[in-house]
């Protein structure tokens, strides 16, 4: 690796080479950098929706209701699956978002057992003023990277991301 001036990532893995020797701190190398990036981008992310006054959970189910296309509804279980939360989180985000008038539940006779969310009109046109906002915000992130770089680094974290989801590289909880 590289160091470059002031790089506090670089001084890092030196200072633990240093101090372990007998340990590999080269994935250090990526870590570091990928959370202080992520708490950047996440922090970024969440000003410019409280702007909206709403948060990311509350993004996820907006994006996963109207990405799921029309009629921009699904079961309360299949956006519980696809949010990837619990039943209880998914019953509190809709809460929060029935209240604002950006989603309602619905039931369809004859069986009115099942239970859908669906977009409404007002959460239509809010989300797409809100993911113009979150767009612009991300790509702004981005504005350093020329073009292959962005292209590169997008290859690397979809591959990266699909070995862990897959489970081809078992990933130790050691508590670190």
């Amino acid at each position: 690796m590289v160091e470059l001036p002031g790089d506090e990532v670089g001084k890092i893995v030196e200072a633990w080479r240093r101090e372990r020797p007998d340990v590999d701190v080269g994935s250090i190398g990526v870590t570091i950098p990928l959370g202080r990036i992520a708490a950047i981008a996440l922090g970024r992310r969440t000003r410019i929706l409280a702007g909206h006054g709403l948060d990311q959970s509350h993004l996820d189910v907006l994006v996963t209701l109207r990405l799921g296309g029309p009629p921009y509804r699904l079961s309360a279980g299949e956006l519980s699956r696809r949010c990837r939360v619990t039943p209880g989180a998914t019953t509190q985000r809709v809460q929060a978002m029935e209240r604002l008038g950006l989603v309602a539940r619905v039931r369809e006779e004859p069986d009115r057992r099942t239970v859908f969310v669906q977009l409404t009109q007002d959460g239509s046109a809010r989300l797409d003023d809100i993911i113009a906002d979150v767009m612009a915000g991300d790509d702004a992130l981005l504005a350093g990277l020329e073009a292959a770089q962005r292209t590169a680094l997008e290859e690397l974290l979809r591959t990266w991301l699909r070995t862990l989801e897959v489970g081809v590289v078992r990933v130790p909880d050691s508590g670190l």
